[in-house]
């Protein structure tokens, strides 16, 4: 070969060469700027978890193919579920940590920029219409403060595969797919925020907000509504009553060789007292917190189509009040705080068609079949009253009595002996004390019963079905034979062990 061909040759190799390695360059940036954003935050600008006044989590269900939405908001004041017809939300504290929770996310571990992974990772939009697949949608997490600021939006997914590890070694374990929505790259995160969408997470559960040892006494009323001949049909009436906590449960018509199941009355207050809010409802317009139909003026369809839909749940309401086909309960507390239960129909349903009843009409047709994962419930309808006589008296102060004749005994206090006049004062102190603690004691109860009617008064409830069993109860299966007594432990045996004689022979009784 010439030399000036191997020249040419070694200058287009050198040009090859220069070439390859400067094409080379471009992907080592692109590399490096594609990890630039690993391990920073995902909202920097988000630093005060107080700013969050509005979480708003959506989540996506592929058997019906419908976006289900949970809020909780700041609204007029007040913690508010809007989903749930701004039910009061139990939400201050808790939102304050899912908020400072998702503010705390970093970019941990970039997974993909690839679209075609958003599926398979579980990261595609729940609010998308424009997908048409129905898997692969993720959680949909936005907060807000109170201008509808966006302080945080995200979309969380799948757990990230334990086969694939992040760069550098580490595992992946205990993260998931997130996506910020609108852009393509996926991240492997820590997600450890409790992101709850169930009703009961947000709300004050327990309903009656009751203290089983201060029930005193339990009216059980077992009527009936006849909707055909408009009336009301008699049924038991079983009366329960215990002087105080510890005392025993009676009732008038108990049989001769039979008492009233103890166990059965015990789970009867305990249900009371625990007794769970499942789902809410609200009132319609037209019905009082007393549950009496306002009479006068023209009614509404709309109201006369909301106080006819609770005919459907089990409430008849009348100008005279509401009657439930389930009979009511009435409940009195030491406290002077009196409930009326009044139970309606069943509801058999899960989802937000139980806590919320989105689609009531067709789970009322639906009724017969059990949807999965759903138990049986009972509407509720809930009022409160005060009885201050319920509030036990203090005893009547007898005052020492004055010398009117010569006394039989010389040696009784004259009345300006300083002895008696301390006993009086005494005796009319501890007379002013119980007035006063009996006073305070009827102003609580008054406002107990105050609060508790402004917590029902726009409201009626689903509970759940076994709290109803325990709580109805019926006279013939709480009347039982008497259980047999354990025998007594028997005492020392005689002998050496039998005190006081030890078993010494010839001692008297040997």
């Amino acid at each position: 070969m010439k030399e000036t061909t191997k020249t040419l040759v070694f200058v287009a190799g050198a040009v090859l060469l220069t070439g390859a390695a400067f094409l080379r360059v471009p992907d080592r940036s692109a590399q490096d700027i594609a990890f630039v954003d690993a391990g920073q935050p995902f909202f920097p600008e988000f630093k005060d978890p107080f700013a969050c006044t509005d979480l708003q989590v959506v989540d996506y269900e592929p058997s019906t193919a419908t976006a289900s939405e949970f809020e909780v908001k700041f609204k007029d004041g007040k913690w508010v579920i809007p989903s749930h017809y701004d039910y009061p939300a139990d939400a201050k504290d808790r939102l304050a940590k899912t908020a400072s929770s998702v503010m705390d996310l970093n970019k941990d571990t970039i997974r993909s920029d690839r679209v075609e992974d958003q599926e398979e990772m579980g990261v595609v939009d729940p609010l998308d219409a424009k997908v048409t697949s129905l898997k692969g949608r993720g959680k949909r997490v936005t907060l807000r403060d109170a201008s509808e600021k966006v302080l945080a939006d995200l979309i969380i997914g799948n757990e990230v595969r334990k086969e694939k590890d992040s760069p550098g070694g580490e595992p992946a374990k205990g993260q998931r797919y997130v996506r910020v929505p609108g852009q393509k790259r996926i991240y492997g995160v820590n997600v450890k925020a409790d992101l709850s969408t169930k009703f009961a997470d947000w709300i004050e559960t327990n309903l009656l907000k009751l203290d089983a040892s201060k029930v005193r006494k339990v009216v059980i009323d077992h009527h009936k509504v006849d909707p055909e001949r408009r009336a009301i049909v008699p049924g038991d009436v079983l009366t329960l009553e215990r002087k105080d906590a510890n005392g025993p449960w009676t009732t008038e018509g108990v049989p001769e060789g039979k008492e009233l199941d103890a166990e059965k009355l015990t789970a009867m207050t305990t249900a009371l007292s625990d007794l769970k809010i499942v789902g809410v409802r609200p009132k319609p317009d037209g019905l009082s917190r007393e549950l009496k139909v306002a009479t006068g003026g023209e009614v509404k369809p709309t109201t006369q189509q909301g106080l006819s839909s609770l005919v459907t749940k089990g409430f008849y309401p009348t100008a005279k009040g509401l009657y439930s086909n389930q009979g009511d309960v009435i409940v009195s507390t030491e406290e002077g705080v009196v409930y009326t239960l009044r139970y309606g129909e069943v509801v058999i349903a899960s989802g937000l068609d139980l806590t919320a009843g989105t689609d009531e009409s067709a789970a009322a047709k639906d009724n017969a079949k059990k949807p999965q994962g759903a138990a049986e419930n009972r509407y509720l309808m809930v009022t409160v009253s005060f009885d201050p006589s319920l509030i036990p008296q203090p005893a009547p102060v007898e005052e020492p009595k004055g010398p009117l004749t010569l006394p039989e005994d010389p040696f009784q206090k004259a009345p300006d002996d300083p002895k008696r006049i301390a006993e009086e004062k005494e005796a009319k102190d501890k007379a002013d004390r119980e007035k006063a603690d009996q006073e305070r004691k009827i102003a609580d109860g008054q406002k107990r019963a105050n609060e508790l009617t402004e917590r029902f008064a726009g409201w009626y409830y689903v509970t759940p079905g076994e709290s109803f069993k325990s709580i109805s109860l019926d006279r013939a299966n709480l009347i039982q034979d008497p259980k047999p007594k354990a025998p007594a432990s028997g005492g020392m045996p005689p002998g050496m062990g039998g005190f006081p004689h030890q078993g010494i022979p010839g001692f008297p009784g040997q």
